[in-house]
């Protein structure tokens, strides 16, 4: 019983050191404010608030959400203007429809935040 805390134990302490290492390289790199992360939280405050962010859904009617839908768009198309929230361009993109918002159903606005993260950062593909 010992010998299983103790692993448990270093473990834990493994996984803690890791997740400080991954905030630390990545707390920069976010696309919009890095507030949500928490710094100076423990990796554990910084999960539940992650899990909480998961559950937030994209909402259309959102400034802030149609804002990060345009910047999606710039970030992938910055020479090509967006006609509209609404628009048979973004099934170019590939998106199911012409309003991608109808693809966020499960993923919620996290997903769209990875993928402006991902449009931002990897932009040489």
């Amino acid at each position: 019983m010992q010998a299983s805390l103790s692993s448990s134990s270093s473990t834990s302490s493994s996984s803690l050191s890791r997740c400080s290492q991954a905030s630390a390289a990545y707390s920069d790199d976010l696309c919009g404010t890095p507030a949500w992360i928490g710094k100076g939280l423990s990796c554990e405050q910084r999960v539940q608030r992650l899990k909480h962010r998961m559950k937030v859904y994209f909402d259309a009617s959102r400034q802030d959400h149609q804002e990060a839908l345009r910047a999606l768009w710039y970030a992938t198309y910055p020479d090509q203007e967006l006609h509209g929230l609404i628009s048979d361009q973004w099934k170019e993109m590939g998106w199911q429809g012409k309003d991608p918002s109808t693809d966020f159903r499960g993923g919620g606005f996290i997903s769209l935040e990875n993928l402006l993260f991902f449009a931002k950062t990897f932009t040489m593909l």
